[in-house]
Order: C-alpha cells, then structure tokens, then sequence
C-alpha cells in the first residue's frame, strides 16, 4: 500500500447521529489519528503544487431559482456576476503545453446557462482537449442553447428536475416550474437525437427529499423513455450554513426512508483528498479552494495576476491546499462531502438488467 493511501484511511470512530454534517464529539485524537496527521504535515510545499485534474468554474453565482437551502439563497455575501469569455479562455490557454489537461465543470453556486457565453466557454474548452461537464437546473434551456451546447462539444450534462410532479419539484426548485423544466429536457434529449450525436451523456440528476423519494420508479419509468444514458439519485443534506431554526423549518424535506438518508461518516476521516485534485476558479477570477468554500472564506490569488498555473502553484495557494488536505480550516469541521457517507446512488440505464451502484459525490461533480 502506498504511503498516500495509508495515510488517508479513515481512522477514528464518530458517533454522530443525524443526517447533516456529523457533529465530531471533541474528544481526544486516537493515537492512529495523530500519526497519520503527523506524517501528512510532513509533505513538502511541493506535493500540493501538481495541477489539477479537475477546474470547477464559477460561470456566474446568479441563480434565477431559490432552493431553501441552497447558499445562494441566503447565505452568500459574495458579489454577484458572469464570468467573462477572456478570463476563461485565459485559463484554457495556460493549459496548451501541458500533456495532461483538466476536465472544465461548470457546476458551482449559480446557474451556469445564465451565463450567455457558455457555450463559447464549452466550445473553447473542448477544441483545446479538455472535458467539459455541466449542471443545469434547466430553466433556461432553449433549442437554441442546447444545439449550441451540443454542436460545442459538452461530454455531460446533469439535467436536474427534483420529483416527478409539480408539488415535488417547485417545493423545493422554488421559481421553477414541473411543467417547464420536464418540456426543456425532453426537448434536449431530442435536440441531442435530432443531431445524430450520442454527446454529451445526459444524465438526469433528482435530489431524493420528502416529496421525491416515493417517485423514483417514475422518474425511472420516463428516464428511460426520454432518452437518457443514467440516473443520478442524490441524498438531501441541509448544509452546516443553515441555523438550527432553519434546520427545522426545512426537516420535512428529508426522506422518511432512512435508506436515502445522508449520514455522518462511521469514522471521521482526519484527511480530505479533494484538494489534490479539484480547484475552484470564481467568476472574477479568484482562485478557490473546494467547491464547499462557495463564499470564499479562503482568500487566494487571482489568475488574472499571472494566469492560472502560477496562481495555482504559488506557495500562497500550496500553503491553503495543505491546510485543506489536513482539514484545518473551519469549513472542513462541517463539510457535508468529506464527512458524510450515503451520497445516493447512479442507475445506469443502458446495462441489462439495470445497475445501482452508489456513488461518492466529491468525485462525482457535478
């Protein structure tokens, strides 16, 4: 076993009931904790310096919907705006000489297709060798939009609806509507046919609450119909941002079925990975941490500065990553990624018989 995966085991036992964030009890470290903590400290500036493999990009953090829960509800204080075309191009370009090129999500705090450059952004980003994921609400789909995401060479898209009626999906998609978003999928699905394409994989993303957990055979009935390649069923967490009031106002989104409950992990894993391989780009150009840092407590360079690479691997930024990777900023006591197990589950609908396999979802951004 390498010295990487020894040291970033899971190690100590928490008992935290609930299904948000676990809630660590405070006691002492065991011995296996500290010396795994011990040994990381000892990596070299060095090591949190190797490129990403994968660039969140803060297209814009607008969003035209109000998810209760969501940050971008209540709890960003951030500045709103669009990312213009020259910033993202400028990140694509300092990837030209590089053998390996990171894969482009555009899935972060707002609702990309806000954006009216994105499929330029998509487009840019592919003709350069990279991959390019996105994550759409849905309420902004046009025929036009969706050729011309299409047509840019999008890999896949996660095309989000949250229940199979319209008391499911506007409860908690506030803003949207069932009808409209159900219409603009289908229609996608049929742009996409209609180009004779089987790009992007289209995969229907569904956040399992209260209201949806009784329709999954449903969803999974017209999936299949529609025309899409998988099914993303996700677990419904209410974020470490949210108050205990709030918690309780919005409790009766959580599933009654304990299954398709997010919960704490049953061992507290003392490091987190996601900085390794996963950057965050703002719409301003600021250089982000994680995708759970959405207001950006952690202050990093700006890739206008230099251009990406070198706002990456300035020893500003090495410095915060490491930190991350220890998980020692206060972000990381309630992260609902690297805390939590039972993420949800992908059914693969063009496998026979059909496959469920559960999925980690820091791996799976969008």
């Amino acid at each position: 076993m390498s010295f990487l995966k020894t040291i970033t085991k899971p190690v100590a036992r928490v008992d935290a009931p609930g299904v948000n964030p676990p809630i660590f009890d405070g006691s002492k470290p065991s011995m296996k904790t500290r010396a795994t903590q011990f040994f990381a400290q000892m990596l070299p500036l060095s090591y949190f310096k190797r490129l990403p493999t994968i660039i969140i990009i803060d297209a814009t953090n607008s969003c035209n919907l109000r998810c209760p829960v969501c940050p971008v509800t209540f709890a960003m204080t951030r500045k709103r705006g669009m990312m213009k075309l020259d910033v993202f191009k400028g990140i694509v370009d300092d990837f030209k000489n590089e053998a390996k090129k990171p894969a482009m999500y555009f899935s972060f705090s707002g609702e990309p297709t806000m954006n009216k450059d994105l499929p330029e952004f998509v487009a840019y980003a592919h003709e350069n060798g990279h991959e390019t994921y996105l994550s759409t609400n849905c309420t902004k789909l046009t025929e036009e939009m969706s050729e011309r995401l299409i047509l840019a060479g999008l890999d896949r898209v996660n095309l989000c609806m949250d229940g199979f009626s319209k008391e499911a999906q506007e409860a908690y998609r506030v803003n949207s509507d069932f009808d409209e978003v159900k219409a603009n999928i289908e229609m996608f699905l049929n742009t996409r046919k209609r180009l004779g394409t089987k790009h992007p994989k289209c995969v229907l993303q569904t956040l399992l609450t209260g209201y949806s957990e009784t329709q999954m055979k449903d969803i999974e009935v017209w999936a299949r119909e529609a025309g899409f390649d998988r099914i993303r069923f996700k677990t419904f967490s209410i974020g470490s941002y949210t108050s205990e009031e709030q918690k309780r106002e919005f409790s009766h989104f959580l599933p009654k079925s304990k299954e398709l409950l997010r919960h704490p992990t049953e061992v507290a894993r003392s490091l987190c990975t996601v900085p390794l391989y996963q950057s965050v780009v703002f719409w301003n150009g600021d250089l982000g941490l994680c995708c759970i840092d959405y207001d950006r407590v952690i202050e990093l360079p700006n890739v206008g500065e230099g251009g990406f690479v070198a706002a990456y691997r300035s020893d500003e930024a090495a410095a915060a990553r490491k930190k991350g990777y220890l998980k020692q900023f206060d972000i990381c006591k309630g992260c609902s990624y690297s805390n939590a197990e039972n993420m949800g589950f992908k059914v693969d609908l063009h496998l026979q018989p059909i496959e469920r396999t559960s999925f980690k979802a820091r791996r799976e951004t969008p």
